[in-house]
């Protein structure tokens, strides 16, 4: 896992630092965090094709995503002067005021589909099913990916692939997280794991 710490100046375009910023330097990894403010915001509301558009002096909340090598994902919430807080998927035209600093992590990309047979079984010992855009999976992965430890993640992105993990979990939470081809726990008992021995029995 690497840290990359942007500053973004005034009349920065949000979104396209990121896919720039990615595509130059070949990352796929995760938005970890940010501190800034807007000018103009163009979002887009779950369910909705019309890209919303705000404009005057905008404070980011939050900056949660993905991105991989020029592709980005990412939802944005942010507050107005009167302390409204509004967010939906991120869309060009998000224009920086005074400044932004964003924290990105990035990491060996290893996210596959499960309904996916044809693909090469990984032997790491450890397997997380996670899904997009969850923030406790997104902290499992960077937990395992900062002590090192090899692992096998796979999006859960259908209903079939839900009910094929549920069966062999007997839990609906995520992330689901295996070792050995046996449940362990959620994100919780990957923390509490790592408290303990710094998860050196998952290697």
């Amino acid at each position: 896992m690497q840290p990359h710490s942007l500053k973004l100046s005034p009349e920065s375009d949000l979104i396209n630092s990121i896919k720039e910023y990615s595509l130059s330097n070949n990352l796929y990894g995760y938005v970890s965090g940010v501190v800034g403010n807007l000018r103009t915001v163009c979002i887009q509301c779950p369910g909705n094709q019309v890209i919303n558009k705000f404009e005057g002096n905008l404070e980011i909340v939050s900056l949660n995503g993905h991105f991989h090598k020029g592709d980005v994902h990412l939802h944005l919430s942010f507050a107005d002067e009167g302390c409204n807080v509004f967010g939906g998927h991120l869309e060009e035209g998000c224009i920086v005021k005074k400044g932004t600093d964003i924290l990105l992590l990035s990491f060996e990309q290893k996210i596959i589909n499960i309904s996916n047979h044809d693909l090469i079984t990984n032997e790491s010992r450890v397997k997380a099913y996670i899904l997009k855009d969850c923030p406790w999976s997104k902290r499992a992965i960077r937990l395992l990916n900062s002590l090192s430890i090899p692992h096998e993640v796979t999006l859960i992105d259908n209903d079939e692939s839900f009910q094929k993990i549920m069966a062999q979990s007997s839990h609906n939470t995520f992330p689901q997280i295996f070792l050995d081809n046996k449940f362990f726990g959620g994100y919780d008992a990957l923390s509490e794991q790592a408290k303990l021995d710094n998860l050196i029995s998952f290697k």
